[in-house]
């Protein structure tokens, strides 16, 4: 569990994703003009899949440095250059005041977000605020049912952002936001499109914090005295399960049960994020690809509910499964000493 402190003086990274088409380079200018406004210098990396570069050139402002990776996926093998450019980067000196990486479009964000949140030669130096994921109003359903790396996109985003929404009805557009909400919990589902721009104050100034949504609203009552019942949403096959549990859960069981659940089971676990009440402190979890990160949070306050929530993201998941290997890591209560 990492306790370890970030450098006063760490650059915040965004990174932006999305599936092919989705509209991120045009967003991405937006937001690059946005910040060159405030007076923000910018240093973006581009992954784009293939040996030509094309999305580098199509990005107009000229006062930000862009760094191009065209010939390596992030999503299929974690580019040690990544990790080389951070450390040089950091090492120059105080050259820019944000970080914005841009995804291909057949990445998963989990991946490109590992040095971030499990490298302490990297996350001392960066931190996470936000992950984006950009979400064409028009065609994301069908994307949802023949790609199964958009609905890791999806899983992985703090934002979702639906763009194009000039090119479908406000019907469809409240469709499209049900349909990410449900799918991914966590996550600030926000709209927009080139006529008419993009939300990009609220965007800028959003953080990755604690998960405040873990359970979707219709978590049923509790069942029995260890935990409420699960409530699940299938869309596309994607699977989100929610559990909460009133009794405290040993962390370090529920660490070794996950990553092993994690490396098994790799393909279909997209996302996996909660609180844990395991003393008077909350443990925060979430996975990574298949790495789990776990670390301290806040405090609990004075009579504020102490419940773990965990929320479970993927493809075909199981309840019954997930539900027992919970239940596995509660805290049994130590038997009362009969008096003599």
């Amino acid at each position: 569990m990492s306790n370890q402190k970030i450098h006063p003086s760490a650059k915040p990274v965004t990174i932006v994703s999305g599936f092919l088409g989705a509209g991120k380079t045009t967003f991405l200018n937006a937001l690059i003009a946005f910040y060159r406004a405030n007076g923000k210098k910018l240093l973006v990396i581009e992954n784009e899949f293939g040996e030509q570069s094309i999305d580098g050139e199509l990005i107009v402002d000229a006062g930000s440095d862009i760094f191009e990776f065209s010939n390596g996926c992030f999503c299929c093998n974690l580019n040690e250059e990544l990790y080389d450019l951070l450390r040089e980067l950091w090492q120059r000196g105080n050259t820019f005041d944000e970080l914005i990486i841009e995804t291909t479009g057949i990445a998963d964000p989990a991946t490109v977000a590992v040095p971030f949140l499990t490298d302490p030669s990297i996350n001392r130096y960066y931190r996470l605020e936000r992950v984006i994921g950009v979400a064409d109003a028009c065609l994301i359903e069908a994307t949802l049912a023949q790609a199964k790396e958009a609905g890791r996109q999806i899983s992985f985003s703090d934002i979702l952002l639906v763009t194009k929404t000039d090119r479908v009805t406000q019907e469809q557009t409240s469709d499209v936001m049900k349909l990410l909400q449900h799918i991914n919990p966590f996550a600030k589902i926000l709209t927009g499109n080139k006529t008419s721009g993009y939300p990009l104050q609220e965007i800028s100034g959003f953080i990755r914090t604690e998960p405040t949504t873990t359970a979707p609203p219709e978590t049923a009552p509790d069942h029995g005295h260890h935990h409420e019942h699960h409530h699940h949403h299938d869309h596309h096959d994607i699977t989100s399960l929610s559990f909460v549990f009133a009794d405290p859960i040993d962390v370090e069981k529920l660490e070794y049960r996950l990553m092993l659940m994690l490396t098994l089971q790799s393909e279909n676990i997209y996302r996996v994020k909660g609180i844990i009440d395991a003393g008077n402190k909350k443990i925060i979890l979430q996975s990574v690809a298949h790495y789990l990160a776990i670390t301290e949070g806040k405090d609990w306050l004075p009579g504020e509910e102490r419940k773990s929530r965990i929320v479970f993201i993927g493809k075909g998941l199981k309840a019954a499964v997930f539900e027992k290997i919970l239940e596995q890591c509660i805290r049994k209560a130590a038997p009362l000493k009969k008096q003599s």
